[in-house]
């Protein structure tokens, strides 16, 4: 919790401080500075419920926001001996204070539930809302703590499972992070805990249409994987289940990856052809496509998706590369030196591309 530190001290204008008159009652409170929530300030002022008395649980509120804030205040013993007076159970009360105000001020609803993680991290339901509010701030700051948001939420939602495994709010969570992620994978295995351990039909149905919305994208990531691990039979396996329920362009270059390594050039070149029907639009498929062509000795085909992909993606050095590669096989010899010369021109070659056209240039004679 302390790499967040620093991200939630500029809350501290969130926070005004006053000092009780003599004649107050609570005698715990006189004697340090006591925070007030300016929202809080503000509509007692507007009210007029300040003339007299400030609301003791507005001051409770405030100094549970203090010590999300700053853990290292001051007051910060005072505080707690205070909050443990009034309050019988921290988390309890953060938690309950911090859904009856997420919908009015996100914000505060936050820090009411670090501050209860901050003093009763034991408290599962506290720590799940902490947690829940914490990771989508990850998508609003683009600021140095951008993973931190995640990386915590993750953290948290984590141990809770190692120490209830039957908490099914974090694997409903973890599974929201994960599909944000785009680890779909993941996602849909904590989804699935999710609706093994809920029994409200509702809660049910929710689960249900969260898994719905992932699941071709889990199909990908999971023949991703296999491709990874050159497990091309189980690629193509997967990938053609999920094409005869949906067509999908990215799913339609992968199956054309997966066949390409399998040596099923035809089938390959299919799948390239319908990837691009549907619109695809990335240079690997053209690059990949026409690898297939030469490779199922269609070189003029090759060289003709070669340039249609240069047209769309100017200046790309692998597809350049390819293309002096193959104008090489078939004796475009002149061609493949013009494109030589203008490819060591590129600013982003790999090492291994120049020293290939080293090789190329040396063995033959351009």
């Amino acid at each position: 919790m302390g790499s967040l530190d620093g991200y939630f001290i500029k809350y501290t204008d969130r926070l005004a401080y006053i000092e009780l008159r003599e004649d107050s009652l609570n005698e715990e409170l006189k004697g340090i500075s006591l925070p007030i929530y300016v929202e809080d300030m503000k509509e007692g002022i507007k009210t007029g419920d300040f003339k007299n008395e400030i609301n003791l649980e507005i001051i409770l509120e405030a100094m549970l926001i203090n010590l999300a804030i700053d853990p290292n205040f001051l007051y910060r013993k005072e505080y707690e001996k205070v909050l443990k007076k009034y309050l019988k159970n921290i988390g309890d009360y953060t938690a309950n204070k911090s859904v009856y105000c997420e919908e009015s001020d996100k914000t505060k609803a936050l820090l009411l539930a670090r501050a209860g993680y901050i003093l009763d991290s034991a408290n599962k339901y506290n720590a799940y809302l902490y947690a829940r509010l914490l990771w989508p701030l990850a998508y609003e700051d683009d600021g140095q703590y951008q993973n931190d948001f995640v990386k915590e939420a993750l953290r948290i939602l984590q141990e809770i499972l190692k120490n209830d495994e039957k908490f099914k709010l974090s694997y409903y969570e973890l599974g929201n992070i994960y599909s944000n992620l785009g680890e779909y994978i993941k996602a849909r295995s904590y989804y699935n805990n999710a609706l093994r351990l809920t029994d409200d039909e509702i809660a049910k149905n929710d689960i249900r249409n969260k898994l719905i919305s992932i699941d071709d994208n889990a199909e990908i990531e999971q023949a991703l994987y296999y491709i990874g691990k050159s497990n091309y039979n189980e690629a193509v396996r997967t990938l053609t289940k999920l094409l005869s329920k949906t067509k999908r362009a990215d799913a339609y270059y992968y199956l054309g990856v997966a066949y390409q390594n399998l040596g099923n050039y035809e089938n390959s070149i299919m799948a390239f052809e319908q990837s691009l029907e549907l619109n695809a639009d990335f240079r690997e498929l053209y690059n990949d496509y026409a690898i297939s062509l030469y490779l199922n000795k269609n070189e003029f085909e090759a060289l003709k998706v070669i340039g249609e992909g240069l047209k769309k993606y100017p200046q790309d050095p692998r597809m350049t590369y390819n293309k002096i590669q193959i104008n090489l096989v078939v004796g475009n010899t002149e061609k493949a030196k013009e494109d030589i010369e203008e490819l060591l021109t590129y600013d982003d070659l790999t090492e291994e591309i120049k020293e290939n056209l080293k090789i190329i240039k040396h063995h033959y004679k351009l």
